[in-house]
């Protein structure tokens, strides 16, 4: 705040309490070295500060924590101040609320941090020739592409959405994968919320299952083959109502006539 004052202190000087350097004003008295223009400047800030305080005589300190209300320490408080000026991850929170079996919530948060191993990720790393997408070879094999771009993809969320009465509604384009989730979610009913972030989580998981049994089994299954396998093999609820449409199928239904009147 002031360094060339602090720098005309004398070195003895410099530990002293304030409770000793108020008084009087006695830091005035401390101040022993040579006084520039920088000094004096660098005096006249301090003494217009300290005057804004007047010394409480014969008053305890108190030691007050500002980051709770009553001014008491709280391991929380100390906890949360280390997330000060930390920006929150799209979709982070929502993942975890999500019904869906542990690893496939586990999956999505690597999915998140883009830490699949893809083909693209694993040419970069120089794990195989090319980064091309071993489902329609042609584009760039990402986690985005894999779950929202490719035709193989696009085959599966449309004959989902169209069991759901969302074709219309929930448009599937290539793009961020989080971005598209926390959108498209809020197209639909909210009774029905839960239910579509479970049916999106089962079906990344199963296009993701997909692509890796294609490059390393070399086994191909067709869209529709796959997502009545991801009925069977996950006992989720949405998965089920999905292909047996129920009461959720109904609501969808209702928002896309709502939609279009």
């Amino acid at each position: 705040m002031a360094p060339a004052l602090y720098q005309a202190v004398a070195a003895r000087r410099r530990g002293a309490l304030v409770c000793d350097a108020l008084p009087g004003n006695a830091w005035v008295r401390h101040i022993t070295g040579a006084h520039t223009v920088q000094v004096i400047n660098e005096f006249m800030f301090v003494w217009q500060q300290v005057w804004r305080f007047l010394p409480l005589q014969g008053t305890p300190d108190v030691f007050r924590w500002r980051l709770t209300p009553d001014g008491g320490y709280s391991s929380a408080s100390a906890y949360g101040a280390m997330f000060f000026g930390a920006s929150r991850t799209l979709g982070a929170r929502e993942i975890w609320k999500t019904s869906a079996p542990p690893r496939v919530r586990a999956f999505f948060w690597l999915v998140l941090h883009r830490r699949c191993w893809t083909a693209e990720r694993r040419f970069r790393h120089g794990l195989q020739d090319s980064g091309i997408c071993i489902t329609c070879d042609q584009m760039t094999e990402s986690m985005d592409h894999i779950i929202l771009g490719c035709v193989y993809s696009r085959a599966a969320w449309a004959i989902l959405l169209a069991k759901l009465h969302l074709l219309d509604v929930v448009l599937v384009n290539e793009e961020d994968v989080m971005e598209w989730w926390m959108r498209n979610r809020k197209l639909v009913v909210k009774p029905a919320r839960k239910g579509f972030d479970s049916l999106f989580f089962l079906v990344d998981w199963r296009l993701w299952k997909e692509s890796n049994s294609r490059t390393f089994d070399g086994v191909f299954t067709d869209a529709w083959s796959g997502l009545l396998d991801l009925g069977r093999g996950q006992r989720v609820v949405f998965g089920r109502i999905v292909l047996a449409n129920t009461d959720v199928v109904s609501m969808g239904h209702s928002r896309h006539k709502h939609s279009s009147m």
